[in-house]
């Protein structure tokens, strides 16, 4: 009898504390329902089931409260998230909807609020900030999967990559592809065509009450290929080839239209020494794309690192046969002819101080002027594309008083 009549006063006490947060939390009396709430908590163990979802549901409106009126802000409105969610989570464990359907508003009007300043920040390039915030919209509202693919996003912006990385790991789980409808139709008030998201029944019912006219659907494709090409990037920036090599080939097979899935691969098979798999795609690639300058610049580089420089200046010389300006394929030519002076140095520098020498030592001074001449002419030509490169304007420089001098 003693242990019932424990209990029941407990019960009885957390109703009576309950109702009196009740009352506190329409008053928007914050600091008093937080003591209150802290006073429940211990004697949750021993509360029914609808005392407990009352005491998530006040616990959630007061941390709404609390945000409102700028008291830890951010931390306050990821409470809330988090208490909303427990709630929801709680009454569908215990088959009841009471205070569910009391927190939807609030939950609603959270996450209008969470989006709202994630696309403020968005627009003000303060990436971070709004990927936490989008994180946090799909955090209270999982079902709308593409709060987590612009937090993904809007992390990279950020080069916030391990949060990224996480993101976009967490997409591919949910076999997320972004594939969608939106919605539009035309203002009758300002003449441009307006979007209503996904929501049909609105955008409908726009065009029906007349403020709206010429209904259409535009079909969004899949995301699926920019996702596993932002993991690639992460990855391969990161070295972590042996798992960035799954993410690259299948952005690749998701869509070979994209010349950066192809160099990708490229890149990954370079630098993991698999060169014979890096001359299939690479042959691929120049095949699909034989008039794309960046690829043939690509290859142009790899072959350099290589010391494979006649092959470079073959795809260089591609290069300036689609665009004669393209400056980094003029510069690169200019580099490459300059290349050659450090071998006619080293012969010059080898040469006896004699008087037989020195023959030999004008004939091969003439071979360093040609060097110069020919790296000059490539410079020049780049310099008229681009008159802003510190570096090649120096270099120039250098050159022109060499052949003054000499």
């Amino acid at each position: 009898m003693m242990s019932m009549f424990i209990t029941c006063s407990s019960s009885f006490a957390q109703k009576n504390e309950l109702k009196e947060i009740e009352k506190l939390v329409k008053k928007n009396n914050t600091t008093e329902v937080v003591k209150l709430l802290e006073k429940v908590e211990t004697m949750l163990p021993e509360a029914t089931d609808d005392q407990k979802a009352a005491y998530y549901f006040f616990k959630a409106k007061n941390e709404v409260n609390l945000a409102k009126n700028g008291i830890d802000f951010n931390e306050n409105r990821s409470k809330a998230v988090r208490s909303i969610n427990q709630l929801i989570k709680f009454e569908n464990e215990t088959k009841s909807k009471k205070y569910t359907t009391e927190i939807l508003p609030v939950k609603n009007n959270l996450l209008a609020e969470l989006v709202d300043d994630a696309i403020d920040n968005n627009r003000n390039k303060n990436y971070k900030k709004s990927s936490r915030l989008f994180e946090q919209a799909y955090n209270l509202n999982n079902v709308d999967t593409v709060y987590l693919y612009n937090a993904a996003n809007d992390a990279v912006n950020a080069k916030d990559y391990d949060f990224a990385e996480t993101k976009f790991k967490e997409l591919i789980a949910l076999k997320y592809n972004g594939k969608s409808k939106t919605y539009v139709a035309t203002s009758q008030t300002t003449g441009k065509v307006e979007s209503f998201g996904i929501d049909k029944k609105v955008r409908d019912l726009a065009v029906k009450s007349g403020t709206h006219s010429a209904p259409e659907t535009i079909f969004n494709k899949s995301a699926l290929p920019t996702i596993y090409n932002s993991l690639t990037h992460i990855l391969l920036n990161k070295e972590n080839y042996s798992e960035a090599e799954e993410y690259a080939l299948k952005a690749y097979d998701l869509d070979k239209e994209n010349i950066n899935n192809l160099l990708n691969v490229l890149y990954l098979y370079y630098n993991t020494n698999r060169l014979d798999k890096y001359e299939e795609y690479a042959n691929e690639g120049v095949e699909k794309f034989p008039k794309n300058e960046l690829l043939l610049y690509n290859l142009a580089v790899i072959h350099i690192k290589n010391n494979e420089n006649e092959q470079a200046v073959n795809y260089l010389n591609k290069i300036l046969t689609l665009n004669k300006n393209n400056f980094d394929a003029l510069k690169t030519l200019g580099n490459l002819e300059l290349q050659k002076d450090a071998e006619v140095t080293n012969k010059i520098n080898a040469l006896p101080n004699t008087a037989s020498a020195d023959k030999k030592r004008n004939q091969l001074m003439q071979e360093k002027r040609t060097v110069y001449i020919n790296a000059l002419e490539y410079y020049q030509q780049a310099k008229a594309v681009n008159d802003k490169d510190e570096s090649l304007n120096e270099l120039i420089t250098q050159i022109q008083d060499f052949l003054d001098k000499n």
